[in-house]
């Protein structure tokens, strides 16, 4: 999932990846039936949004594979509680920024920032597009990582994600008011720093 800093910094983008349909709503239980196909089905619909939640989450590159996988143990532990006449994916990820939340809190980092390698390559990239690539990637990575954690977590459920705000407030247990708060002060936040990345530095002009 591509992500642009002017998205970020304006308007959320106007198609995301939507894999909330009435299908996805019977994984779970279809698991809890022993349906052996249902949950690697969840798996493979919501790898790639946690695993960009979990690299702009600045989760280290080495404890990803853990804490997703950790994610989806804990999803299938509590598949229980899941009412299959919601959406799926503000529950899902109410889980999943909590486990996102706690492992940060139980662990430094101080690692620069990622960089995103599950977003998908251009199919005729020249070395100048991919340094360039790469750069305004680790660019927006350390942006993301600055943030103050509330507001980070409101930006990636949307921007990345996809959510709906008020699927937002739902996941992180927020009023949807303080939602509108955290996504506005990001985005003023992101841009500010992009504006100051993109000032001319130095040098004499006529």
């Amino acid at each position: 999932m591509t992500l642009a800093s002017s998205e970020l910094a304006g308007e959320a983008p106007n198609e995301r990846r939507d894999v909330v349909d009435l299908e996805e709503r019977t994984w779970l239980a279809r698991h809890r039936r022993g349906d052996a196909s249902a949950f690697p089905a969840l798996m493979a619909a919501y790898r790639r949004p946690v695993y960009s939640y979990l690299v702009r989450s600045d989760v280290a590159d080495a404890e990803r594979d853990d804490v997703f996988q950790a994610i989806f143990l804990k999803i299938h532990a509590a598949a229980g509680s899941y009412d299959p006449a919601r959406p799926l994916a503000p529950w899902l990820f109410t889980i999943v920024a909590n486990s996102v939340r706690n492992h940060l809190r139980d662990r430094s980092h101080d690692h620069g920032p990622a960089l995103a390698e599950d977003d998908p390559p251009d199919p005729n990239p020249g070395p100048e597009r991919i340094a360039s690539a790469r750069q305004t990637l680790a660019w927006l990575d350390g942006a993301l990582a600055a943030l103050p954690p509330a507001q980070r977590e409101v930006l990636l459920l949307i921007a990345i994600v996809g959510l709906r705000q008020h699927d937002v407030a739902q996941a992180l247990g927020m009023p949807l008011n303080t939602v509108k708060t955290h996504l506005r002060r990001a985005r003023l936040g992101l841009a500010a720093r992009l504006a100051d990345r993109d000032a001319p530095r130095g040098g004499h002009r006529r």
